[in-house]
């Protein structure tokens, strides 16, 4: 059984996946890096199994992540599961150490890797409802999440609903000099922020009274929170 299982979710993402996959790879935790091909139209896969990387090629999902993720957690029984994705720039082996640490320790159910936003903007964006992809979970977290939630990109949000519902304990940190492949850099400007817009308002409609995700959920995530450095 392996303990630890890198999940990378890509979808068209042949010029970095190759980086994600090394930082995975060099992760001193991780037992099996698996990278779910989401239906590319590029190198992609080729990409992934070339840096080492176990590929599992997903049909019909429509680009949905959560549906990807949800392949690559069936493709392994490891006991914890780091999610990690495919649009990294900066990422390395240590980034992803520090990220499985608090939950192997088992000082917290969560562990968020955050963007590097610069001195000003990290503090903040450490205490904001974490949208990162980088993140380690216990498996049981995973699967406590109802398939009808499994949608899209708003699936770190059920990650954290479970969390914060549970009244669990999280740990984030900042993955200093890491960032990533921004909608505008993948699609050009509009499109980028016709995109980012959609994101956006999906992920707000996610809320009470629009959707189903009590806004109570953040107080029980602040109060689980700890920063560390």
């Amino acid at each position: 059984m392996s303990r630890v299982a890198a999940i990378i979710p890509a979808r068209n993402e042949a010029l970095t996946v190759a980086d994600s996959v090394v930082a995975a790879r060099g992760c001193r935790f991780v037992d099996e890096v698996i990278v779910v091909d989401d239906g590319s139209g590029d190198l992609t896969a080729l990409r992934a199994e070339e840096a080492g990387a176990r590929v599992l090629v997903l049909e019909g999902s429509g680009g949905s992540k959560a549906r990807a993720m949800q392949a690559g957690v069936d493709a392994t029984d490891a006991e914890f599961l780091l999610f990690v994705d495919a649009d990294l720039t900066g990422l390395e082996p240590r980034h992803l150490d520090a990220v499985c640490e608090p939950v192997l320790d088992a000082r917290a159910q969560l562990s968020v890797g955050a963007f590097d936003y610069g001195p000003i903007l990290n503090p903040m964006v450490l205490r904001w409802p974490p949208l990162s992809g980088e993140r380690m979970v216990p498996r049981w977290v995973w699967e406590a999440i109802p398939d009808a939630k499994l949608d899209g990109y708003t699936i770190e949000v059920r990650v954290n609903e479970v969390i914060c519902e549970g009244r669990h304990r999280t740990v984030a940190r900042t993955m200093d000099g890491v960032f990533h492949r921004t909608k505008r850099d993948k699609f050009g400007r509009l499109e980028g922020i016709r995109r980012t817009w959609h994101m956006y308002r999906a992920l707000l409609g996610m809320l009470r009274p629009i959707g189903d995700v009590r806004w109570r959920t953040y107080v029980f995530y602040l109060r689980g929170l700890t920063v560390e450095p």
